[in-house]
């Protein structure tokens, strides 16, 4: 009989032969193998043409396995000891030296020198500096060694939970400078592929992760049962992300077998069913026997199947990144050359029907769903039925979600990019509306019951998070910095900055209106009349800052010149009304929020006063 060491050194082997045999295959059917030097033109090499795919195929390696044994510390298994943490630490380490190696591959590619030769150039810190590749691959390095570096510090769900969040941002940067940056309707197409990316980051490294950290673990069948609800999730997002990256691309059904790129794509295509296959086998068989107590074997004999194809899948992703795609069709002429879409004359109507979707943010408002929903679940099925959970929780939540998606997939995302006063709207249902909605929906307070065994205080950091002065601060922040520092001219034209700038506005406003509103429990106790002065803080914050957007020289105005829209409104006139708009919209919500919770101390108070009188009252007799 086979020991399991010895299974595993054939396995390794397997896999990584399997990666680098679809990474040659593929590179040599779509044009990306080393073509011969042309005399009199500059050549980077073979050892660049080909170093360049491997090393990338083997930085996606360890970007995926540091996600997914994050993914494995934070969700799969909580309980987890120490050595998971320090794993992912040394994949990061890897990650970030393949990244640097791709930095210098790249440099090599892009001045046409052989690797020594680039290097020796002087080129390469304009290139990390200035040029989007350099830029992109050091950020990555640099979110990679601050992941290894955070494995080492004292354990905790925040730090967990943080790093994860890095690793996961970290894996985005190279998508925005990708053949899709340069895709009619670029916007969709990057957007489309960073879901994909963080997707299959996390599908492949979840099962990595699963197979080899978790696989002697006494909760395997927990630690699996949840991977597979995840994996399902992840599996429709790669789907879905794909086919709309590779509509955008592509441009027309035909080019699928009619093209080199597309036939890669129908490949990939072939690879995804087969993986839906192996995740059909799990649940009907190897995930049901490990609830029933049998044994591990066939999961992990079937996962390291998966796993192999899950490699070739990215050998043959890597090569696609090399191979060029189709030539644009001429339907691309009527995207708008800035903002990379066709936008309509401003209507009314038109902020109902546009619809410019973000997959980033709607898989997460998703995921959200997901989790809010199955808590909900779990609460109608616990022994002995229990109280449930409120419908008006569940419907704020839903509405919160609802108002979230339209604000960065509907009409008012559609125009933002265009006109002052959208975006302004748009911030006001991002920075306002929907993260109140979603506070009223008390979550913390839905995961306590629903996981009794949990904790959600976060330990010091959510301890520090928590305190009036540091919630308030960090929601002030976004505002000033967009506004008062020029930030929002630099935000405008780059997608990348417009998602990160709407990102902290979000979080930060959910942390604020969560410590303000008291709903779900928090790690420190805070009286009403500290939450009354936090309301009115934020009140008097966007108060001033819309009072400066509305009184200061314009904002961004080289970005809405470039634009050139012949139907856009006066821009000083539009500045004002977003000004406005945006400033009353939040302004009321905050007020409206501080009323609220003035007549219930009041109300606390006169309970409190009737039940001592009360008191008094059966003493004297």
């Amino acid at each position: 009989m086979t020991s399991p060491q010895r299974r595993r050194g054939v396995v390794v082997p397997a896999v990584a032969a399997t990666a680098f045999a679809v990474l040659a295959l593929a590179l040599w059917f779509g044009g990306g193998r080393p073509q011969p030097a042309i005399q009199g033109l500059p050549s980077p090499g073979t050892l660049t043409t080909w170093g360049l795919p491997v090393v990338r195929l083997v930085h996606d390696v360890c970007a995926a396995a540091t996600v997914g044994v994050l993914l494995a510390a934070v969700v799969l298994a909580p309980a987890s000891g120490r050595a998971v943490v320090r794993a992912a630490g040394a994949w990061a380490l890897g990650w970030a030296a393949s990244a640097a190696v791709t930095e210098a591959l790249t440099l090599s590619d892009f001045l046409g020198l052989p690797p020594g030769g680039a290097l020796r150039s002087g080129a390469l810190p304009a290139f990390l500096l200035h040029i989007p590749q350099g830029q992109a691959f050091l950020a990555v390095t640099l979110a990679a060694l601050a992941v290894a570096a955070g494995s080492l510090l004292p354990d905790g769900p925040l730090l967990r939970l943080t790093l994860l969040a890095v690793a996961l941002l970290a894996v985005l940067p190279p998508v925005y400078v990708g053949h899709s940056a340069s895709a009619a309707d670029h916007n969709l197409a990057v957007l489309s592929l960073m879901a994909h990316v963080a997707a299959v980051a996390l599908w492949t490294g979840g099962l990595y992760a699963l197979v080899a950290h978790l696989r002697a673990v006494p909760g395997l069948a927990v630690a699996v049962r949840r991977f597979s609800t995840l994996a399902l999730g992840c599996f429709a997002a790669v789907g879905a992300s794909g086919a709309l990256n590779a509509w955008v691309r592509l441009g027309s059904l035909p080019l699928l077998w009619q093209s080199r790129y597309g036939l890669l794509v129908l490949a990939k295509i072939a690879a995804l069913a087969v993986l839906g296959w192996f995740g059909w086998r799990h649940r009907r068989r190897t995930i049901e026997a490990m609830d029933s107590g049998g044994a591990r074997a066939p999961f992990l004999r079937l996962a390291c199947g998966e796993i192999a194809v899950m490699a070739g899948t990215l050998g043959l992703a890597v090569a696609l990144g090399r191979t060029p795609p189709p030539a644009e069709t001429a339907t691309a002429m009527h995207q708008h050359n800035a903002l990379g879409y066709a936008l309509p004359p401003l209507s009314p109507g038109a902020l109902v029907t546009e619809v410019r979707p973000d997959p980033i943010a709607l898989l997460l408002l998703a995921a959200a769903l997901a989790a809010y929903l199955s808590g909900v679940r779990r609460l109608s099925r616990a022994p002995g039925g229990g109280e449930g959970w409120p419908a008006g929780r569940t419907a704020s939540w839903l509405a919160g979600l609802a108002v979230l998606a339209y604000a960065t997939s509907g009409g008012v995302a559609a125009y933002a990019p265009a006109l002052f006063s959208a975006h302004a709207a748009q911030y006001a249902l991002l920075g306002a509306v929907g993260p109140l909605l979603l506070v009223f929906g008390a979550p913390v307070t839905l995961w306590r019951r629903a996981r009794p065994d949990g904790d959600p205080a976060g330990g010091p950091a959510g301890r520090a998070l928590s305190h009036p002065v540091t919630a308030l601060a960090l929601y002030a922040l976004p505002y000033a910095a967009l506004y008062l520092t020029g930030l929002f001219g630099y935000a405008q034209p780059s997608l990348a900055l417009r998602l990160a700038a709407q990102t902290v506005v979000t979080v930060t406003a959910v942390l604020f209106l969560a410590v303000a509103a008291g709903v779900d429990p928090l790690p420190r106790a805070i009286r009403p009349q500290v939450r009354a002065w936090m309301l009115a803080g934020a009140i008097a914050v966007r108060v001033w800052t819309g009072l400066v957007v509305l009184s200061e020289p314009p904002q961004a105005p080289e970005w809405y010149a470039a634009l050139g829209l012949p139907w856009a409104p006066d821009r000083a006139g539009d500045q004002r009304l977003g000004a406005l708009l945006g400033t009353g919209v939040t302004v009321a919500v905050l007020a409206g929020l501080l009323a609220l919770l003035l007549a219930r101390w009041r109300a606390a108070r006169r309970r409190t006063a009737a039940a001592v009188r009360s008191g008094r009252s059966v003493g004297a007799r």
